[in-house]
């Protein structure tokens, strides 16, 4: 199917896109909470992970262009068929629909989305394991909103 480094190189130039997009997202941010009594403005942290996050992809994405391999894995391929490929490749559109289902409606309607959704096309069939799922969701939100006070 897709070879590693095909694979590695386009994951990378989407790591880089995905980074300067969000990274523009959270120049939006407003100064709030703990980093606004710091000095430090609430972008600061999200972009310095965003930062390192490109910074690494920029690595991966030189090994590979430069050298054609990193370690041993010249041969191998990243999905063994088709339906391994559309089940990667529907849980990245499952979790871009939920951003902006986020963005749009809010945390609730997307935590009640995204991990059905990616579960889903993954191929997992155990209804346990969606009803845990959505179980974290709601105490992410409770922990978030009741405890510690934000909103989403």
């Amino acid at each position: 199917m897709l070879s590693q480094r095909w694979s590695n190189i386009v994951f990378a130039i989407l790591i880089l896109i995905g980074a300067a997009w969000f990274a523009w997202v959270a120049q939006g941010f407003e100064a709030a909470g703990l980093l606004a009594s710091s000095g430090l403005p609430s972008k600061f942290f999200p972009q310095l992970l965003l930062a390192g996050m490109a910074i690494c992809a920029v690595i991966v994405l030189v090994v590979y262009l430069v050298k054609g391999a990193a370690g041993k894995n010249e041969d191998t391929h990243v999905y063994g068929s088709g339906a391994a490929a559309l089940r990667g490749l529907s849980t990245l559109v499952a979790v871009v629909a939920g951003y902006f289902i986020w963005r749009t409606w809010g945390f609730e309607v997307m935590a009640v989305f995204i991990g059905p959704a990616t579960l889903l096309t993954m191929g997992e069939r155990n209804p346990v394991i969606y009803g845990i799922v959505l179980a974290l969701a709601g105490g992410v939100y409770l922990v978030f909103t009741q405890l510690l006070g934000t909103q989403f």
